[in-house]
């Protein structure tokens, strides 16, 4: 047990409450301004000698892959079956049969809407990423199964549609005859079966697969822990989320189990293969370099499946499930259950934080701005909640805060007294916090619960699609993009635009504001460095935020006024004068009260207290050590 000695300091708990968050301050901003510009100029220059090599490689082999052309060009090279359900569009290529042309039909790639999101694309182009389904034969069996190749033939329907699915089939010339029928819901789950009828006059063991092929990193990859991005699964009970950097360092990754799903996902977007559940799958993540610039591979994720032993004159059969859209959270949810899948949500990172970021904020923010018809508004209504949710503690704190700001020329004379004698000092002022009834570390706890809220709010903002392309009202078209004014144009007014880097807008001024009127109401530190840093924290976490979410700009400008709203609410409550710029002015009101004669400040009122206290006893009574003089008496003439 910790005897009085051994506790922290109060100044130096709050120390160290400041070095963390001026740390994760300056992460972001090391994040947002250096690290991601970094890579992403890596990337360009990746791209660059990715097309140089595609101009000199004399053809064929993996050199072919790195040859990028037109996407239309490409997609007209090959016969297909068109798809279209009202929420993806696109086509399947008759040779090899892949799925290697998607475009969501209801997400763009910005505001304007112009463009609608391409999900995949066939090799060749700038971003290749296909779905391929197949048979593995054994090792020593000479079955010929369909391949990349085969130019396969349509049965029947020839175009895709939530109504009508397709079928595609081939004869491998050997007693072998291949079929694939492709189903689609109103989403973005396809439905693939596999058929082999076995003609061939012996039996015959096969091992059904799928795949997911990906050359490149694409080129909205933003690399953020905040958000998972690249190979992804959910494997028996392990939920796998390898980088692609790591996965470049070790190239082939194996897990097997009973149930699962794997995939490639993206900020918004996920491609995801779903084997049959409850059978024996191995799952793989695969990388190989190409051998011009080992930097942009082909990165894969693929599943063999159990083996299926077809009689001669017997069919075998498989079937598995692909999803290829928008990560909407109740679409997941819902596919999660039709397809009994195991946390298939978790393609959404939802964090460390995962009930608070999912059952809370996202769930409220989804019914508040389904309601209102504007997630803005409901960002203000969750505002509204979390603060009146926290408020009897915040409401503890800005007492203490309150009555902090009342013995701070008490803590400053106990400083100037005792000056380098650290231990005396804390001991001195420890029991005048006690005599005081004041809890220096009471601020701390808004904090504390502000870290929290702060990230799953911002999860939900950053990684949830429902927010993305969220308006609000006037400037604020996307709650999920920073602001796009600056201070620096003068909003707009100026005609000409600023670096990215400058990008201060509205919000976050009206933010820095607010959060200088909270300091001002709170009582100063008697550390002079503490004091640097906390009149340079408003304008370090403006600059910071300025570069994030509007919505979460905000949040926290209408939590900070809120805040400011109930401090001075209590501070009128206890007397305490608020004087907001002139500092001067405290000291002349307490001796303007004090020369009036009875004191009404409480300052004054405490030090009549403490006199009365010494001359009269604790309760009141005369002290014995005290005695009354007597009356003098006259001597007698």
């Amino acid at each position: 047990m910790m005897n009085k000695k051994d506790e922290m300091h109060p100044d130096d708990l709050r120390n160290l409450f400041i070095f963390f968050i001026l740390s994760m301050a300056l992460y972001f901003v090391y994040d947002h301004f250096v690290a991601q510009p970094k890579a992403e100029a890596l990337r360009r220059a990746q791209a660059a000698r990715a097309e140089l090599a595609a101009v000199q490689a004399p053809g064929g082999g993996m050199a072919a892959e790195l040859k990028l052309r037109p996407r239309n060009e490409v997609l007209a090279e090959s016969p297909r079956i068109e798809i279209n359900n009202g929420s993806i569009t696109g086509t399947i290529a008759l040779k090899g049969g892949r799925i290697d042309d998607i475009e969501l039909s209801k997400y763009f790639e910005t505001l304007e809407k112009k463009k609608n999101v391409i999900l995949l694309s066939p090799k060749n182009t700038e971003l290749p990423r296909y779905i391929d389904y197949g048979w593995v034969a054994d090792e020593n069996s000479k079955v010929a199964v369909p391949g990349p190749d085969t130019v396969w033939q349509v049965q029947g329907n020839p175009k895709l549609t939530k109504d009508t699915p397709v079928v595609l089939v081939w004869d491998n010339g050997a007693g072998l005859l291949f079929t694939r029928r492709i189903e689609i819901d109103d989403k973005y789950v396809f439905k693939i079966t596999q058929e082999v009828v076995n003609n061939s006059g012996q039996d015959v063991t096969l091992y059904p697969f799928s795949l997911i092929s990906q050359t490149g990193i694409p080129k909205d990859f933003q690399g953020r822990w905040i958000s998972h991005e690249g190979p992804i699964g959910y494997v028996g009970e392990e939920l796998l989320e390898i980088t692609y950097k790591a996965l470049g360092k070790e190239p082939v990754q194996i897990r097997q189990a009973m149930n699962g799903w794997i995939g490639i996902t993206e900020k918004y977007w996920l491609t995801a293969l779903i084997p049959a559940q409850q059978q024996n799958v191995k799952y793989r993540f695969n990388y190989t370099p190409l051998p011009e610039d080992p930097k942009k591979g082909r990165y894969q994720v693929d599943f063999l499946g159990a083996p299926v032993e077809v009689a001669a004159g017997k069919t075998g059969v498989s079937a598995s499930h692909l999803f290829a859209g928008a990560k909407e959270v109740y679409a997941l949810e819902a596919y999660e259950e039709k397809l009994g899948l195991v946390n298939f949500d978790l393609a959404v990172d939802f964090g460390m934080f995962y009930f608070l970021t999912k059952y809370v904020f996202f769930y409220a923010l989804h019914f508040f701005g389904t309601l209102t018809g504007n997630f803005g508004i409901a960002i203000v209504i969750m505002t509204l909640i979390i603060r009146t949710a926290v408020f009897p503690l915040t409401n503890t704190s800005y007492k203490s805060f309150a009555k902090m700001k009342m013995v701070a020329p008490q803590i400053a004379e106990l400083r100037d007294k005792y000056g380098t004698d650290k231990a005396m000092l804390q001991k001195e002022l420890m029991q005048m916090y006690e005599r005081e009834g004041v809890n220096p570390m009471a601020g701390c706890f808004p904090i504390l619960i502000q870290i929290p809220i702060f990230f799953a709010f911002y999860k939900v903002l950053f990684a949830t699609i429902e927010m993305r392309h969220a308006p609000f009202f006037g400037w604020i078209q996307d709650l999920s993009a920073p602001d796009p004014t600056s201070v620096f144009n003068l909003f707009g007014l100026l005609p000409y635009d600023v670096p990215a880097f400058l990008q201060i807008g509205v919000w976050p001024c009206i933010m820095l504001v607010a959060m200088i009127f909270q300091k001002k109401l709170n009582p100063p530190p008697q550390d002079q460095l503490q004091k640097d840093m906390m009149n340079y924290f408003p304008f370090i976490i403006t600059y910071t935020l300025a570069h994030f979410a509007s919505g979460l700009v905000i949040y926290w400008t209408l939590s900070a006024i809120l805040s400011i709203i109930q401090q001075t609410i209590i501070m009128r409550r206890l007397g305490v004068p608020i004087y907001l710029f002139d500092k001067n002015k405290i000291e002349a009101d307490l001796e303007k009260k004090v020369e009036k004669g009875p004191a009404v400040h409480p300052l004054v009122e405490m030090v009549e207290e403490e006199v009365e206290e010494a001359l009269f006893g604790e309760h009141g009574d005369k002290p014995k050590n005290i005695k009354p003089p007597k009356p003098k008496k006259k001597k007698k003439k």
